[in-house]
């Protein structure tokens, strides 16, 4: 006896009408439903289905070769796979905005679409304009469209030469006593209350901040490894009060997990924004305490080793700062006013 012939011929499917005839379709998933004419193995019937087996689609044509392809061959690579999750997730989710915008404002052909040996300087510019009113984006995109120039091995790298957008010194505001202040009368219990309790004790990321529980609380010390640095940080509880039975402290209202970090932080802004206090988020609450300790006397190192950095540099805007304001006050006592 004979295999069926759906055995035999792949992406083949047949359909029994009312009288019992059958015919024949090419089913591939990704290609347009062909109908094979005759019965299978006749010549009219193998020259169709050679045919369909044969079909590439259009869009898989343009893709090889194109700016998209390019991108995915980047985060295909262990210069991409090798980063932490949410580096990953934050860079992908620039990568796939970027792709998916018009060349052109109201035209339908997008970056992705576009051949990838004539991406240049005027395109790159484009792309770090649209966010111009948002400067650190912008150059965020030109840090990771180098890279994957970088990864394809394109010379020059057409982003060397592409200026950054200025960018208001200070970044992120940081977070006031009175911000502060506010935040905790608005609320004094709950999830929201918790995450400031361990934002205000700890300065954690909201990387961080999302997966710590019970399970990180050994000895008088909270200590886990930072999710974006990879480094371990172990930082004493004092009198923080955290629940004894979970292990996720910070949850939604509804007691459910945080999904995600941007969910997390967008939840922070909204607890200040009721609480009357705007444009103040977690990393504000963060940049808060690490003056604080720089005030109080910390190092570059201390600072590391506390918020988990790797390198001095990022301690030392703090640090700066901190003593410059401690001189200036020297200064005033020191001058003599007649």
């Amino acid at each position: 006896m004979n295999a069926p012939m759906e055995l035999i011929l792949q992406h083949v499917t047949a359909r029994t009408n009312r009288d019992g005839t059958k015919r024949y379709y090419f089913n591939r998933r990704g290609q347009p439903l062909t109908r094979l004419p005759g019965e299978p193995e006749t010549p009219e019937f193998m020259a169709v289905y050679r045919k369909c087996k044969e079909w590439v689609s259009p869009h898989a044509a343009a893709y090889e070769g194109s700016f998209e392809w390019m991108c995915d061959q980047y985060m295909k690579s262990p210069d991409f796979t090798s980063k932490a999750k949410a580096t990953r997730d934050a860079r992908k989710r620039v990568i796939l905005s970027m792709m998916a915008e018009p060349l052109e404002r109201g035209k339908p052909e997008t970056f992705g679409q576009e051949r990838a040996e004539r991406i240049g300087p005027a395109h790159l510019e484009v792309l770090r304009d649209r966010k111009r009113d948002n400067p650190n984006a912008g150059n965020e995109r030109l840090k990771i469209l180098s890279q994957v120039f970088k990864h394809a091995k394109v010379r020059p790298n057409p982003v060397r030469d592409i200026g950054r957008l200025r960018v208001p010194k200070g970044g992120h505001d940081t977070a006031t006593d009175e911000d502060i202040a506010a935040y905790e009368a608005k609320h004094p219990s709950g999830p929201a209350r918790l995450a400031m309790d361990i934002l205000k004790h700890t300065g954690v990321r909201v990387s961080d901040l999302r997966l710590l529980g019970r399970q990180h609380v050994k000895n008088g010390l909270i200590s886990f490894v930072t999710v974006k640095t990879k480094m371990l940080c172990e930082l004493p509880v004092n009198n923080l009060d955290l629940p004894k039975d979970r292990m996720t402290f910070v949850l939604t209202e509804e007691g459910a997990a945080f999904a995600s970090d941007k969910a997390l932080s967008a939840r922070v802004a909204k607890w200040f924004r009721q609480a009357g206090v705007r444009d103040v988020t977690a990393h504000s609450v963060r940049k808060w305490r690490a003056t604080k300790m720089a005030e109080g006397g910390a190092t570059e190192y201390q600072l590391m080793a506390w918020f988990g950095w790797k390198d001095p540099k990022e301690a030392r805007p703090y640090v700066q700062a901190a003593n410059r304001r401690r001189l200036a006050h020297e200064a005033g006592e020191k001058a003599s006013i007649v």
